[in-house]
């Protein structure tokens, strides 16, 4: 058996979480009870051909890179002041090209509009289609995401997302948890 043993100090109060629970509950949307039980695997879903699961990323490999996957960290160019993801060693812009003149740049917080997007109809997602699409940062960087807690007749072009840290899948026989970022319109309220 484990034990947790979690001390809570005074500085507990200086901590303000990026949303309120009553924002977050404002931003729920309904689901069907069909799509619930899915959702938490009570449900077998045929999942197709397009829906088995890849091979898991080796743990090393996700250690390594572990600021990039659950911080969302890129790298920014000294130079030129150019943000990328994934972080690079060498600058993306051509005029520029500097090499290991990076700095770590999180990209979680910043602002974002949607480039472009679609729903794939051929993509295996639990509540079709899946919607997928290309961000731009405000302060500059371009990014490819899922987007979730929308439907495909709510996005527009030019709309402002937010970035949440979501399950991307549950490979049960294997065992593996995926997570990462995903893009949430910000105007959407349920």
């Amino acid at each position: 058996m484990d034990v947790l043993h979690f001390e809570v100090t005074d500085l507990v109060g200086s901590v303000k979480p990026a949303k309120s629970l009553e924002e977050m509950l404002n931003r729920k949307a309904p689901i069907s009870y069909q799509k619930f039980l899915a959702f938490r695997e009570v449900l077998e879903v045929e999942t197709g051909l397009r829906g088995e699961f890849q091979a898991e990323s080796p743990l090393s490999v996700m250690w390594r890179n572990r600021k990039a996957l659950l911080g969302l960290v890129g790298s920014r160019c000294t130079q030129c002041g150019t943000p990328q993801f994934p972080p690079q060693r060498v600058c993306v812009v051509s005029e520029c090209q500097a090499v290991n003149k990076m700095e770590p740049y999180s990209f979680s917080r910043k602002k974002a509009t949607i480039f472009s997007y679609t729903g794939d109809n051929l993509a295996f997602s639990y509540d079709p289609p899946q919607i997928y699409g290309i961000v731009d940062f405000e302060e500059g960087g371009r990014m490819m995401l899922d987007f979730t807690d929308c439907s495909l007749g709510e996005l527009q072009v030019g709309m402002e997302v937010e970035l949440s840290f979501r399950r991307k899948y549950h490979d049960r026989h294997r065992g593996v948890h995926t997570y990462f970022w995903k893009a949430v319109p910000a105007a959407a309220k349920h």
